[in-house]
C-alpha cells in the first residue's frame, strides 16, 4: 500500500541533518542540499523531482508540527 511512497520516506531520512534552525527553533529543510548540481537528487538519480519535492513537503510540514509543538 505505501511502497509508492518509499523512496520519498527514504530521502526524508538522508535530509536528517538539514534542518534549517532560527532562535524559535526548527524552521524547514535545507532545500539547496536536494536542488544543487551535485545535491541528493543527482546522486540518487532521482527522476521524478516534484513528486519527489511534494512529498518532502509533506513530511515536513508534518514533521514541524511534532518537533515544535511544545514551543507554544
Amino acid at each position: 500500500m505505501f511502497d509508492e511512497n518509499w523512496d520519498i520516506v527514504m530521502m526524508f531520512l538522508r535530509m536528517n541533518t538539514q534542518w534549517e534552525m532560527s532562535f524559535g527553533g526548527v524552521v524547514g529543510l535545507k532545500y539547496e542540499v536536494l536542488l544543487l548540481a551535485g545535491g541528493l537528487f543527482d546522486l540518487y538519480n532521482v527522476e521524478n523531482r516534484q513528486e519527489m519535492l511534494e512529498g518532502l513537503q509533506l513530511m515536513e510540514s508534518v514533521a514541524l508540527i511534532e518537533i515544535n509543538k511544545d514551543k507554544k
